[in-house]
């Protein structure tokens, strides 16, 4: 080998090695942190036998415990210490935890069956026909099952290509759509793709286009004169036929559908502007391009809505994927959309084992049953508009908080250095995190920086709870800009 390709073998090592974790280290974190004792005796037993690549490893230097679940938002660790609940196992309990509703009609279904290959069931016909009821779009909708959030969207990609014969889906830049190896070419963010090393996912039919980040505009535009950049920009992608997506002259288009997640979550929950979303809806219509909405994270109330889209009159998607929050705990997903396209392709066309399983259509049957009729949607409507008061008046005396965003309880906050430049925060985002788990809070750190934390709390929270909650981030607020010098402008 010549002197040059060592240097490549050697740097490829290096880059590589930067991801491995040191499990001593994270013992010492847990000791500094302090973890009770049993908390320490199963954190050393599962680095003895759990993978580091694990994502409980990815979120603080040193992950709890977590043992059972209170009231509202709270959880507990091994040895008993509460936290206040800001990610809801990532929204997925968004309903709360222990409902005795859902655990009565879990173990009824149990009693009966809880799986049988992909095979129809009552409980299931019953699930998709609430399914298509409460979806947006009115019009006659069909359904198709997954387990995982990631089933629904390797369903769909196949699903809007076999359907529309065409090749091109279009997408966000830094969406989260999951992580096997086809979806993950969806998912642009390089912490899943850098996972993958040295091949990273490809898919040379993904074409993305950047998500209106205001905050930090990927034009370098300010928001009260930026004209939409953002959606010229996916105009300027289609009107010339040099892109290959289409052929305006003709009326064609290579495009099977933009597949984007309304707000994109795990970048940290960030909000486009409200003309954004009845823009590229706009688009995708006047284009005959299939309007696809993963509201995996989004659906299900989090927003003060049932659904995101439901934020803006009109919007009727042609497909929607469900999953998380669907079954009140229990691994389940769902793709939801026109009939004439959920009909047409043949049979088996996509299978995985427990799709459909019936003890988790009992789940989400009851689960659903709850959203709607406790109106979860308006409770987090009512505590998210509460919730968001509080953490502006927090931003108003704390440098370090440099952004505030959220519908319903699907709340966004950035961390600068600067308010003035922006500059992110991701040194102390960091600390922040292990800080306010330290303090009895779990938060789930994000963003295109790392400098965000991406709050889903149950919705059932309670407004003691978000007084808590607003009192420990002033404390991790407070004690980081004087640990990082962190001053106003």
């Amino acid at each position: 080998m010549s002197a040059e390709s060592d240097k490549m073998v050697l740097d490829a090592k290096k880059r590589k090695s930067a991801f491995k974790l040191n499990p001593d280290k994270i013992m010492r974190s847990a000791t500094e942190m302090g973890f009770g004792s049993k908390s320490l005796e199963l954190l050393k037993r599962a680095l003895a036998v759990e993978s580091l690549g694990s994502m409980p490893f990815s979120l603080y230097r040193a992950p709890p415990i977590i043992e059972r679940a209170g009231e509202g938002a709270v959880i507990y660790d091994a040895d008993g210490k509460e936290y206040i609940d800001m990610i809801a196992g990532f929204s997925v309990n968004n309903i709360g935890y222990h409902r005795r509703e859902v655990l009565d009609a879990i173990i009824e279904q149990f009693k009966k069956i809880s799986q049988y290959a992909e095979m129809l069931s009552e409980v299931r016909i019953k699930l998709s026909e609430l399914l298509v009821k409460v979806t947006p779009g009115n019009y006659p909708k069909k359904v198709f099952y997954g387990v995982t959030g990631t089933d629904a969207n390797e369903i769909t990609l196949k699903l809007v290509r076999f359907y529309t014969g065409r090749a091109y889906v279009m997408t966000h830049w830094a969406d989260y759509h999951g992580r096997t190896s086809a979806v993950s070419a969806l998912t642009s963010s390089f912490s899943t793709w850098a996972q993958t090393y040295p091949v990273p996912p490809s898919d040379p039919a993904i074409v993305r286009f950047p998500f209106p980040y205001c905050y930090r505009c990927p034009f370098g535009l300010k928001r009260d004169s930026c004209g939409l950049a953002c959606l010229h920009h996916v105009e300027y992608m289609l009107a010339s036929s040099y892109y290959g997506l289409s052929s305006p002259g003709k009326g064609l288009t290579n495009v099977a559908a933009f597949l984007i997640e309304p707000f994109q979550s795990a970048a940290g929950y960030i909000i486009p502007p409200d003309e954004y979303l009845p823009g590229i809806y706009k688009i995708a219509k006047e284009r005959d391009i299939l309007f696809v909405v993963d509201e995996i994270q989004t659906g299900w109330a989090r927003t003060g809505k049932l659904w995101a889209v439901n934020h803006y009159p009109g919007i009727e998607p042609d497909i929607i994927l469900v999953s998380k929050s669907i079954a009140g705990g229990l691994p389940c997903s769902a793709v939801v959309g026109r009939s004439e396209i959920m009909d047409s392709w043949g049979p088996g066309a996509f299978s995985t084992t427990f799709a459909g399983y019936m003890l988790a259509a009992a789940s989400a049957l009851k689960t659903i049953e709850i959203i709607v009729s406790e109106d979860l949607a308006s409770q987090a409507d009512k505590k998210g508009r509460y919730f968001l008061k509080g953490l502006e008046e927090l931003k108003d005396r704390h440098p370090i908080l440099g952004d505030v965003q959220g519908k319903g309880l699907y709340i966004g906050l950035e961390f600068v250095k600067d308010e003035r430049e922006k500059t992110p925060a991701a040194k102390e985002t960091e600390w922040m995190a292990s800080r306010l788990l330290e303090l009895g809070m779990l938060v789930k750190r994000a963003g295109y920086f790392r400098n965000r934390f991406a709050l889903s709390p149950p919705l059932n929270i309670t407004y003691q709870q978000i007084d808590k909650a607003i009192e420990i981030f002033d404390r991790a607020f407070a004690e980081a800009e004087q640990k990082f010098n962190i001053k106003k402008s």
